[in-house]
């Protein structure tokens, strides 16, 4: 049994988790987007995503089946990482802007992710995501306890 004592020293606290999910965040630039129409059939997409420290900030064009849906609900999910490393994201389309109409997002999202949809040509619009519930976890035995945030707060150790 002396292995499963080094196994659960090796899980991750509340904090580290955190921590590991900002840093991602800071980090990833491609995401998956997973929404759903009206019907409830499911939809999903890579998409590059802007960390604002608040917010994820999406493109896409106005005229696709995820900007559709995202106008039809405004939950969603996103997911980062591996099978072995996973960062699940619930989050509430807060705004959606077209690309051309803000100039100081469009800088930030193209700085963030090293492209412009401005540049890609006309009918791309920009999404906030406000994240309600994050999770984070490194296989089964980080099940327990992978939430980092609920009700768009970030938890404490405890």
């Amino acid at each position: 049994m002396e292995g499963d004592n080094d196994q659960v020293t090796d899980l991750r606290s509340v904090e580290a988790r955190k921590a590991d999910v900002l840093g991602a965040l800071e980090a990833q630039r491609d995401l998956w987007l997973a929404t759903a129409d009206r019907a409830g059939q499911p939809h999903l997409i890579a998409v590059s995503a802007w960390w604002d420290g608040t917010d994820l900030v999406v493109a896409t064009t106005a005229s696709s089946r995820t900007a559709a849906n995202l106008a039809g609900s405004p939950h969603v999910r996103l997911a980062a990482g591996s099978p072995a490393d996973v960062i699940m994201i619930d989050a509430s389309v807060i705004e959606s802007v077209p690309a051309n109409g803000s100039p100081e997002l469009a800088d930030g999202f193209a700085i963030a992710v090293g492209w412009d949809p401005r540049a890609v040509g006309d009918g791309w619009a920009f999404y906030r995501l406000r994240p309600t519930r994050i999770q984070a976890y490194r296989g089964y035995d980080e099940l327990e306890g992978r939430d980092v945030m609920r009700n768009s707060t970030w938890l404490e150790q405890g």
